[in-house]
């Protein structure tokens, strides 16, 4: 945001935007990269992986008793134990249970200490690597699903912070790699429920957007690595809402108070370059076409947050003037 607002100005502004996201984690969702980098001096709890060992009934208590932590239990053991049914093709297990439950556990009743939910980076963000570009056809549940619970500490840590400027650079990377590196890039599947990679990878970096330790060079970083997810998608074109998901992580960007209009300006120029290439007759090339109508529909949807918005500052009214721009010369 520019930094000659007044602060109830920028403030007003920061909340409108965000009331207009309407994004919250959802608690219901809509539903290999780098080696993790440390995320906290000190040691943390150790973190093992064995496969959950409590029936699903004893899940599904929990969710039946309003999330309530099982009298005697820690917390953190229990997220680490159903940590390993984030990639369970059983959708109930994962999306209710492993991503519910830590919705609950994090944000609501903030169960965990600081150690704890550094522990849980580390671990959710290890997964984004795991059968990446392997043979497998729902290993993607696992390094999606993943990457939104990363975004319930992300979201976290915005309110609460526990993570230092190192570790959130080096979360930061971790989604950025697998923003770029990801190819299964389905939504919905018949029977298996919601994958959705793209979209849970746009919900991590709209919070990563928002928070304090990002720098500017950040926010390009976001921009580059959204622009280039919707060009390079071996010819998948998002039909199930993620081009609004990663609009938000835009408009987390364009919501700062150090908003970086040049970045933006060459975000928008990028989406402009990919969706003007030719494509008639002989020439129709289908991969590229993808990406096309990627490019053109996130723009759509940014600018569709952007009306809603409302009155805008004077910054803010020329960028969304450059969208709209954008959006006609395509």
């Amino acid at each position: 945001m520019a930094s000659n607002l007044g602060d109830g100005q920028t403030a007003s502004m920061v909340a409108l935007l965000y009331v207009v996201l309407a994004f919250a984690v959802p608690l219901v969702p809509l539903a290999g990269s780098s080696p993790a980098a440390p995320h906290a001096s000190g040691a943390g709890p150790a973190v093992t992986r064995a496969a959950g060992e409590r029936p699903r009934s004893y899940w599904q208590a929990i969710a039946e008793n309003g999330m309530a932590l099982p009298e005697g239990e820690s917390a953190f053991e229990l997220l680490v134990e159903l940590s390993s049914h984030l990639g369970s093709p059983d959708p109930v297990l994962r999306d209710d249970y492993a991503y519910g439950i830590a919705a609950a556990w994090i944000q609501r009743q903030q169960l965990l200490d600081e150690v704890e939910l550094r522990a849980l980076v580390e671990l959710w963000s290890s997964n984004l690597g795991v059968g990446i570009g392997e043979p497998g056809p729902d290993s993607v549940l696992l390094r999606s699903f993943s990457a939104l619970n990363l975004s319930l500490l992300a979201a976290y840590d915005n309110q609460h912070r526990f993570l230092d400027d190192a570790a959130f650079e080096g979360l930061l990377s971790e989604a950025l790699v697998y923003l770029e590196r990801e190819r299964d890039l389905r939504g919905w599947v018949p029977g298996l429920g919601w994958c959705h990679s793209a979209a849970h990878t746009a919900d991590l970096l709209k919070f990563l957007a928002r928070s304090e330790h990002l720098e500017p060079a950040g926010q390009f970083m976001i921009l580059e690595g959204i622009a280039n997810r919707l060009r390079d998608t071996d010819g998948y074109v998002f039909v199930h809402g993620e081009d609004e998901r990663l609009a938000a992580a835009v408009v987390s960007v364009m919501a700062r108070e150090d908003f970086d209009t040049d970045s933006f300006a060459e975000f928008l120029g990028r989406l402009a370059e990919s969706a003007r290439q030719p494509q008639a007759g002989a020439d129709f090339d289908p991969v590229q076409f993808a990406g096309q109508q990627n490019s053109k529909n996130l723009a759509r949807a940014l600018y569709v947050h952007l009306v809603r918005a409302g009155e805008l500052p004077s910054e803010l009214e020329a960028a969304r003037g450059a969208v709209l721009q954008t959006l006609e010369s395509l």
